[in-house]
Formats: C-alpha cells, structure tokens, sequence
C-alpha cells in the first residue's frame, strides 16, 4: 500500500505551486513516485526527470521529485505525452514511466465530468496502486555535457548580434558562430518601427555562472 500521508502531502505541495487541483496534478505525483522507486532515488541531487509534456504534470514532476528546470535536472521533450523519463545519474539507472489508460473510471474525460465527480475522480485516483495505473520500461539516455547541472561548459558571443549563447547552443555557418535566432531565425519580432531586430543586445546581462 502506498504511504497516503506522504502521498497527499506532496500533492498538497504540488497543488500550491501549480495554483489549483487537477487529475494532471495528481498523475504528476504518482508518475514521479513510480519513478524514484523504479531509479532507487529520492535524492533530487542525483537524478535527472525528463518531462514528455509542457503541461499540469511539468510542475508535479518538478515539486515532487525536487528537480529544477533552473537547474538542469528537469528537462522538457514536448512530444504531449503523459509520460517522464527518470535517470539515476550516479548508477545510470532509467526508467521511463506512462500514464496506461484514461484514469477516470469507464474511460470517461475528466473534464466532462461536473465538480463533484472530479473531486472524487481525483481522490479516487490518488488512491491508485501506480503499479495498476501506469506502464514503465528501463531505458537508456545520455546528455551531453553541455546538457548536464553545473557551470556553463561552452560560452561564446553571436558574430551577428554580439549576444552572449551558452551550452553549445550556437550554430555554425562557414567559420562563424551564430545563435539560433540570426542563423535560423527568432521565434519574435521586434515591435519597435524603425530598430533592427538585434537592436541592445550587445548586453550579455547573466551567462549562468
């Protein structure tokens, strides 16, 4: 049987920082306990947790497992799967771990149901054995250096704009170093009538030293 005191109280946690209940919060925190036992580790400073999707789960994950986007021991590969890959980086043991089946009892979606029926559907499923719930596989995965927690390994400065890109971010056109927004294009666009796009961004500001 599962320890139900810790069990809600780390959805408790979970609950606060995303801002209100839901099954993602929930799945979250069976998902991530699943995935410590499965990697022999609770200790946040000797894992790795890759979270498949960039939704409610992301913060479950993070809160109960105590990684950190900020710290690289959280990672994000949006594929919109309710599934996280877990890495104890001291024995190299992993473990990817996924939702089996829609949670809510018949199949039916969570957010047909009206208020009460999901506060039942929540406890319900908080109740669950993961072993029941969830599928889980060992597997293998590797992070480059550049990708590991700790000190930046590789900072250089754009030859287009003069922004500082870190952790091998860069892209290279001929012999010169370029980020990703002057090589292949940014993801904004500057508002401002009359300034080119790298207008200020000389300023290198923080580099994660």
């Amino acid at each position: 049987m599962p320890d139900m005191r810790l069990r809600k109280r780390r959805l408790r946690e979970a609950v606060s920082y995303h801002g209100h209940p839901c099954m993602g919060q929930v799945l979250g925190v069976l998902i991530a306990e699943r995935g410590m036992e499965l990697i022999g580790t609770s200790d946040p400073q000797g894992m790795i947790v890759v979270s498949e999707n960039d939704r409610c789960i992301a913060d479950a994950l993070q809160i109960v497992t105590g990684t950190r986007l900020g710290r690289r021991s959280f990672k994000l590969r949006d594929m919109g799967k309710m599934a996280a890959t877990f890495l104890n980086t001291e024995t190299g043991k992993a473990f990817r771990v996924w939702l089996e089946e829609e949670p809510v009892p018949g199949g039916r979606d969570f957010h047909s149901l009206t208020r009460a029926q999901k506060e039942n559907a929540l406890s319900e499923v908080l109740r669950t054995d993961t072993k029941k719930l969830l599928g889980c596989m060992p597997v293998k995965v590797r992070f480059s250096q550049n990708e590991l927690p700790g000190r930046p390994k590789e900072r250089i400065d754009c030859a287009e704009c003069g922004e500082r890109v870190m952790d091998g971010k860069h892209v290279l056109k001929g012999k010169r170093k370029l980020c990703w927004a002057c090589a292949r294009g940014p993801y904004y666009r500057n508002a401002a009538k009359g300034r080119r796009r790298n207008d200020g961004g000389r300023g290198h500001g923080a580099d994660g030293s």
